[in-house]
């Protein structure tokens, strides 16, 4: 978390430095200073020294736990226990009784201004991924989606992308649950779709009428290079589509809705093809670079990631073969559901969210999510004492037995230029205002010009 200012504050301090930059050279010029000594130059920066953690915390039926304090929770930073700054409890969107008693005098005076009770907006950025997903489970994730929508309060927001080899926008960020079912209705709808599932489907045709090694081999490669492309356009578009949800106010959730995708691109389909395999003669690359990075990204902006498998429940044989070939293949049907959710599974855990997998109770999933989103412990770690930038494991833990927490499990602060360019992307993305867009203002060594002196003054946006 970055010191925050009132937007009149930085219009205060911006007009001083603005004036200030202005005034030297006048300066200069009446002390008739030599050229050789330049004024010194100035500039504008934030530093980060707390880190915001959202803590949900269940008992062993998985009810949320409302009565934990303060002591009870031990944050740890690269295994370094680290001081709470900051502790609040939130339950249905509302902060109640923060606990302020270590925290930094800015930081009491921001929540007394709050009042007792202030209300978190809750922001849902849907994102239906179409491209491994039969008509009828794309339904069925459409249909949880629907349901969440209508538990949305007055003051949230959502935003509704489908994927189908590319992004394509449903509707921009709007509190209206109308044009958000609407959106929705059109992905169930729609008749595109499937794009990796029909790849899927032509490459088992390929393999299963050729006799000849050589040609299945082929045959698989080229179904993982297929594969990895529209899998890694995804997963970058997910990081893009992120950052109109980073610079937004209130609890973030990233709610991903997909049939699967492979983390090992075509590994189960070479078994298949082949008999056996090894990663040894697989020169395809896994998703694990693309993964880590959105996962990284989203702790650095407090994203947290819902994944939900829309496939369901499915046992091996027949009843499978409809959604997803590869799972009525005896042989590979256990390895590739398992790496098809193993994405699924690291955005959820590393964020501190939650993976929703071989489930038929999708609507009772998202209402979770739902609970997940609006019950929770606000927790400001103090960060002062552990210098040095970089990507930090963080681990959340609690004293009483019997109750589970959950919490993004890293940390990279992201630098104010990284911020700049996630909220002009933001910008560009949805035709929602987003403010507070960092800035820096900076001088250069004055060069006198006859009478006067000349400055160059840098605006960085």
């Amino acid at each position: 978390m970055m010191t925050r200012r009132t937007p009149a504050a930085m219009r205060l301090r911006l007009l001083c430095l603005l004036g200030l930059a202005a005034a030297l050279p006048a300066a200069s010029a009446l002390a008739q200073a030599p050229a050789a000594s330049a004024p010194p130059t100035f500039r504008e920066s934030v530093e980060v020294r707390v880190m915001d953690l959202d803590v949900s915390a269940t008992d062993s039926k998985g009810n949320p736990v409302a009565d934990l304090n303060r002591d009870e929770f031990r944050v740890t930073v690269d295994g370094k226990a680290v001081p709470i700054d900051f502790f609040t409890r939130v339950a249905e969107g509302t902060i109640h009784s923060p606990d302020l008693a270590a925290a930094s005098p800015d930081r009491v005076l921001a929540e007394y201004r709050k009042g007792e009770e202030t209300y978190i907006p809750r922001e849902f950025l849907m994102y239906v991924d179409v491209g491994n997903l039969s008509p009828s489970s794309r339904k069925r994730g459409v249909d949880a989606l629907k349901d969440l929508v209508t538990r949305m309060g007055a003051n949230d927001r959502g935003r509704v992308v489908l994927f189908d080899r590319r992004a394509k926008q449903q509707t921009d960020w709007t509190s209206s649950k109308e044009d958000l079912l609407e959106a929705l209705s059109k992905i169930e709808a729609g008749s595109v779709g499937m794009s990796r599932l029909m790849t899927e489907i032509q490459t088992l045709h390929l393999i299963d009428g050729s006799r000849q090694r050589s040609s299945r081999a082929f045959a698989a490669r080229s179904y993982a290079e297929q594969e990895r492309a529209e899998v890694g356009t995804m997963l970058r578009d997910m990081a893009a589509e992120l950052t109109t949800l980073s610079a937004l106010p209130g609890k973030r959730a990233f709610i991903f809705v997909s049939g699967g995708f492979d983390m090992q691109p075509g590994s189960a389909m070479a078994q298949y093809a082949m008999g056996s395999f090894s990663l040894s003669n697989f020169d395809v690359r896994d998703m694990g670079p693309e993964v880590s990075n959105l996962t990284s990204k989203a702790n650095g902006s407090d994203v947290t990631f819902y994944t939900l498998d829309a496939r369901g429940l499915t046992a091996e044989g027949a009843t499978a073969g409809g959604d997803d070939p590869l799972l009525s293949r005896p042989g590979v049907s256990f390895f590739a559901r398992q790496d098809s959710q193993a994405g699924l599974q690291t955005l959820a855990t590393e964020t501190g969210g939650m993976a929703l997998l071989n489930t038929n109770a999708f609507s009772g999933g998202l209402a979770r999510v739902f609970q997940d989103v609006s019950t929770y412990y606000s927790i400001g770690v103090n960060l002062t004492n552990l210098p040095g930038p970089g990507s930090r494991k963080v681990a959340v833990t609690v004293s009483r037995p019997g109750v589970t927490v959950r919490a993004r499990r890293s940390y990279a602060a992201r630098t104010p230029e990284e911020r700049a360019a996630d909220v002009a992307q933001a910008a560009l993305r949805s035709g929602i205002q987003y403010r507070g867009i960092p800035l820096s203002i900076a001088t250069a060594p004055a060069t006198k010009a006859k009478k006067y002196y000349t400055m160059p003054i840098v605006l960085s946006v």
